[in-house]
């Protein structure tokens, strides 16, 4: 039952908490569609239908990390999940993970890289905004986390790096922390394949996942903190007594309208205009619910987003915004050059080749070689003349000319003076011109519920709300205003999924 409260007994501070909770009720109402009800925190059941030691919300990559973690050292969990499959966004993305001290980066030659070095790029990417505390857990247990997954069945292959982004020391950036897995013609997709055995994992443990059964509140004790989880089940509504504690493992707020709108217009932008690579379950979900029991939120305002032209990636060429003017390196890192193209006047920006751009990369861009159908699609657009070509575009066309024989001038001399841009060092001087607009492709948004680095949910007073913790990308306050380098998302997946699941397990079963 639900414990009555002597208003008299309360202090300042109590009632200022109580106002912050009804507050982010009320948020939820505004934000969210006005169901206050159905995000609010939910009373302590009379009776619980079920219970487990842990409950997890979310059957993606974290929260199979955090069920593999709780299974394997003796523990029980049920494990939630909105949709039919396991693997979330995790399953969709190219399951590419970074990490620094290596054994594969040992083997492959990269012994050079060290914990310090990554952990320096992520801090200069972030431009002040993240938790320091954060990404100092999240890359010096990088490497341990390749180890999990190794012993998991995950095999890595191969190394990458970053592209350039003007605020890191170039320094940082020289060694291949991107460690990608072994792939098969039956499952060609990295996500794939970190879902796929992270699922047998958890499956060989006896992992108990209810499928199509959506958590739709948190269930919080006064005194206790978070002890449970109402969910909508096929028979009708439950709730599930977690003996020790809740993780949050939903993702972020991906492909929600009104979320982004309110925290993301990057992201709203994405939504609205570009392509979509996240899971359609992905709206918020853990978010709302976390914020219906006070918690405060970190890193929102970012997206993992990949710009590109229509008809893919030029190797040559130029970007210009609508005053015809260059913005940025053209082959920087994909998501700074996101944020750069979402921050031109109207979020317009176009790509900008030559005849002889074309012929050289018609078969890389997959594209008809004379381009007649993109043409005729309106995913390019051509002009005889840079100005005719401007003028079709409403682009400033004498803008247009000085950017190009700006360029022109400095791919002639191998230097590119404006954003030291160092491959596709090619004037753009054979007519007929071409245009193709720049798009997002969207990968999803960054940032969610603020955690510390136990993983614990912290309120808005900076006070951890008990027995509350999230991983992954429904957490924020590692990613900064841009997404920092492929593996980062998948990273948190496995670091604080599996620091929330030990933490969790180690809470006193409450009575």
């Amino acid at each position: 039952m639900v414990r009555k409260t002597d208003s008299k007994s309360l202090g300042r501070r109590d009632l200022f908490k109580g106002a912050a909770v009804a507050g982010a009720g009320m948020a939820a109402a505004g934000i969210f569609g006005g169901a206050t009800p159905a995000w609010a925190q939910t009373p302590v059941p009379e009776e619980w239908d079920e219970e487990t030691d842990v409950v997890i919300v979310g059957a993606g990559g974290t929260g199979l990390a955090a069920a593999i973690e709780i299974l394997e050292a003796g523990g029980t969990a049920i494990i939630l999940e909105k949709s039919g499959v396991t693997g979330g966004t995790t399953a969709l993305s190219g399951g590419i993970i970074q990490a620094s001290e290596t054994p594969l980066q040992a083997e492959l030659g990269f012994e050079y890289d060290t914990h310090e070095d990554h952990y320096q790029y992520y801090i200069q990417a972030a431009e002040g905004i993240v938790d320091p505390e954060l990404v100092r857990v999240l890359v010096d247990n990088s490497a341990d986390n390749i180890a999990w997954l190794e012993a998991h069945g995950i095999e890595y292959t191969s190394l990458s790096g970053v592209n350039p982004i003007p605020s890191v020391d170039p320094a940082l950036m020289q060694a291949l922390r991107i460690h990608a897995p072994r792939t098969t013609e039956e499952v060609p997709r990295g996500g794939a394949v970190h879902g796929l055995a992270l699922a047998a994992s958890a499956e060989a443990l006896g992992a108990d996942i209810r499928f199509e059964t959506p958590a739709t509140a948190l269930v919080r004790d006064p005194e206790k903190g978070v002890v449970g989880v109402k969910a909508a089940s096929r028979a009708g509504e439950i709730h599930l007594r977690a003996r020790k504690a809740v993780i949050l493992a939903t993702s972020s707020f991906d492909r929600n309208e009104e979320m982004a709108r309110s925290f993301s217009p990057q992201q709203l932008w994405a939504i609205q205009k570009g392509g979509q690579a996240t899971a359609i379950t992905s709206t918020g979900d853990g978010i709302k619910m976390a914020m219906a029991v006070g918690a405060d939120l970190a890193g929102m305002g970012g997206t993992i987003g990949y710009a590109q032209p229509g008809i893919g990636a030029a190797v040559a060429g130029i970007w210009v915004n609508k005053h015809g003017q260059r913005f940025v390196n053209e082959d920087g890192h994909y998501a700074y050059k996101s944020r750069a193209a979402y921050q031109q006047e109207g979020s317009m920006a176009w790509a900008i080749f030559d005849d002889k751009v074309r012929e050289q990369a018609a078969t890389v861009l997959g594209s008809t070689t004379d381009l007649e159908d993109e043409i005729a699609a309106g995913t390019v657009t051509r002009g005889n003349t840079l100005r005719a070509l401007a003028n079709q575009l409403g682009i400033n066309a004498a803008q247009l000319q000085a950017t190009v024989e700006l360029w022109n001038t400095d791919a002639d001399n191998g230097e590119d003076n404006l954003f030291g841009k160092t491959v596709g060092l090619q004037a753009i001087d054979e007519g007929p011109f071409y245009a193709t607009p720049v798009y997002e492709y969207n990968l999803g948004s960054c940032g969610g519920v603020k955690i510390n680095t136990s993983a614990q949910v912290i309120d808005v007073f900076g006070e951890v709300i008990p027995r509350l913790y999230a991983g992954g990308m429904v957490a924020g306050g590692f990613i900064g205003p841009y997404y920092p380098g492929s593996g980062t998302a998948v990273a948190s997946t496995v670091c604080f999924g599996r620091i929330a699941a030990q933490n969790a397990l180690a809470e006193e079963a409450w009575e």
